[in-house]
């Protein structure tokens, strides 16, 4: 658990771990130097299972992840922040599934947002369908996740600063070639939103999600050119499509994507046909909402659901 001046929150981010009904943990908590009383409300609990740690120096939070991931001792790691809430069975129910199925190596759990936004979250609970969302955004809920240990730091999968603020986003898009990822489709964490979020304001996040999304596609698909690569990175999955000649190309270049799955099979072949195929109708039916002029051109790409609702 990173904190960093959360004197408001860090209690009952702590007593929601202490109070999981899987008691077998060590709860580290990862103090970045924080100015406020942070270290004077976690230094009042006296449970045994509490370990806190402060930095000498503050480092951020990249780094101070990754002094968490050497100090833990578990077979498993599982992330908290210290303004979040998880739910009492959280931790038992992420330990039993990734106890059943053993070839797991990480699963997150639905979450719901609280404070400034109210949603929940909950992201696909099949593996494949995990390895093709990588290519769009993060299909993990980072706050919520418990991975394997032994797993991860065998293969040097840390969190890296240079990609931050989507260090998490590329911790995954590594991992995932080295076993299964899952959701567990099931709110188990309680996401605060107070509007000061780094992640949240950073302007750099634009760019190095971009920059994630492309490393990921090089290595699961090689055969692909750059050129497609970018396209898909910068035009379509950014939403960026200007003109029908785009939209026609986005068609092929999703089509060149499937072909390339063929030699490399990294994707279920079937279910990246499905989704891209999908995920290009979509984009074409964003288009021609706010493009009504290229409207008849463009029906024929979309489904008939799709063009029903154009005109209904």
């Amino acid at each position: 658990m990173p904190c960093y001046n959360v004197e408001k929150y860090v209690a009952e981010a702590i007593e929601s771990i202490l109070n999981q009904t899987f008691t077998d943990f060590e709860l580290i908590i990862l103090d970045d130097c924080s100015t406020d009383k942070t270290a004077e409300i976690v230094k009042k609990y006296s449970d045994e299972r509490i370990v806190y740690y402060k930095n000498e120096q503050n480092l951020g939070l990249v780094d101070t992840l990754n002094v968490g991931l050497k100090l833990a001792k578990g077979e498993f790691i599982a992330r908290m922040d210290g303004d979040d809430i998880s739910l009492p069975a959280r931790l038992e129910k992420q330990v039993r599934f990734l106890d059943e199925n053993p070839d797991t190596i990480l699963c997150s759990v639905g979450m719901e947002l609280f404070g400034m936004e109210n949603t929940v979250w909950i992201r696909e609970n099949n593996p494949e369908d995990v390895k093709i969302t990588m290519m769009l955004y993060s299909p993990i809920l980072h706050a919520s996740s418990v991975f394997r240990k032994k797993v991860f730091l065998d293969n040097n999968l840390i969190y890296r600063t240079e990609a931050f603020p989507a260090e998490d986003y590329d911790l995954w898009s590594r991992a995932v070639f080295f076993g299964k990822m899952v959701n567990i489709p099931e709110v188990l964490y309680k996401y605060r939103i107070h509007g000061i979020q780094v992640t949240k304001i950073n302007p750099q996040k634009e760019k190095k999600t971009c920059q994630v999304r492309q490393n990921y596609i090089e290595r699961a698909l090689p055969a692909l050119n750059k050129k497609d690569i970018e396209f898909f990175v910068n035009k379509i999955v950014s939403d960026k499509l200007s003109s029908k000649d785009e939209i026609f190309k986005a068609k092929t270049v999703i089509l060149h994507f499937i072909e390339a799955n063929k030699n490399s099979m990294f994707f279920s072949q079937k279910r990246l046909e499905f989704r891209l195929k999908r995920y290009y109708q979509n984009r074409v039916f964003e288009f021609i909402k706010t493009n009504k002029t290229l409207r008849f051109k463009l029906l024929k790409e979309l489904r008939l659901k799709q063009i029903l609702k154009l005109f209904l």
